[in-house]
């Protein structure tokens, strides 16, 4: 193929094609109960943070007003790219065809990427709208307290001293938060832990004879079982509970620009450096919002 620009421009419509085939790629984990997108428009976006959620009252004589804490949580974005040189003789010899399945990876890195974004601020206990760390035992929601972390193996007695201790949780107007809990995410290490813990429908315990006998399991069907391969290495015993049932998720993925690709297609770049250079950054970032939504071991 001839090095000119209207060839260029056809080529770089060829990979275009092959980004946005690349774009329809799914994560590993399908993490959309975890996280809620934002759009964002400037560096960073401040969200206002809530101690207590909105809710209904009767109408009996003037509004009463909830305020909203003075203080804004703000996440910064982030920026990334990607690129790929092409060596000008490939194009030449009609072989740029062999890139496509590049382009497409590199499309399917943004989506990997975004998936990344939530995971890592699960692993990385990022600081949360409270001010403390996701994963703490000092979030203060008015006059109360919330504790979300513990640093017990995941077990039966541990999963239902779960249940019993978020069910007290208070807003700061002292209403319960009354977690709908749906997901258990786990690693590969735990992951048969888990299954006996939430899928098995009976549980095996020892009797008083000392033989096992099976008994109905209390937590069958509770939590949905979902398998996290980022858990693992020093995260391997790691496992989180999210109420995914809101709205409004745990983790807030704000992205303030998609990758749009680029190519140079400008015949005298690709003479002067012997190739062709094709190109994408976008900007996004990932922030924790409501610990309420999660409760994690983290040991």
């Amino acid at each position: 193929m001839d090095i000119n620009r209207a060839n260029l421009n056809a080529m770089f419509r060829t990979y275009l094609t092959a980004w946005q085939k690349g774009l329809e790629w799914k994560p590993p984990v399908d993490l959309s109960f975890l996280f809620s997108e934002f759009p964002s428009s400037s560096a960073s976006n401040f969200y206002a943070w809530m101690d207590m959620i909105p809710g209904f009252r009767e109408w009996l004589g003037a509004r009463v007003f909830n305020n909203v804490r003075s203080q804004k949580h703000e996440i910064v974005n982030r920026d990334w790219e990607d690129a790929v040189s092409m060596p000008n003789k490939d194009i030449e010899d009609d072989q740029y065809g062999i890139y496509t399945p590049i382009i497409q990876m590199m499309a399917a890195a943004w989506i990997q990427l975004k998936y990344e974004l939530v995971i890592n601020a699960i692993l990385d206990n990022v600081t949360s709208f409270t001010g403390s760390a996701l994963f703490a035992d000092d979030h203060a929601y008015g006059d109360n307290t919330i504790d979300n972390l513990t640093t017990s193996a995941l077990s039966a007695t541990v999963l239902q001293t779960m249940f019993t201790n978020t069910a007290a949780w208070k807003f700061a107007n002292d209403k319960y938060v009354r977690p709908n809990w749906t997901h258990l995410l786990v690693g590969a290490k735990l992951k048969t832990t888990a299954f006996n813990l939430v899928e098995n429908e009976w549980a095996l315990t020892d009797d008083t004879a000392n033989t096992q006998a099976r008994k109905k399991n209390p937590h069958y069907k509770k939590l949905k079982l979902v398998e996290v391969p980022d858990f693992t290495g020093d995260y391997d015993d790691y496992w989180v509970v999210v109420d995914g049932s809101m709205p409004v998720h745990a983790i807030a993925l704000q992205i303030r620009r998609a990758p749009n690709p680029l190519m140079d297609t400008d015949p005298s770049h690709v003479a002067r450096t012997g190739q062709v250079d094709f190109m994408a950054d976008g900007r996004a970032a990932a922030g924790a919002a409501f610990p309420h939504m999660l409760y994690g071991g983290r040991l």
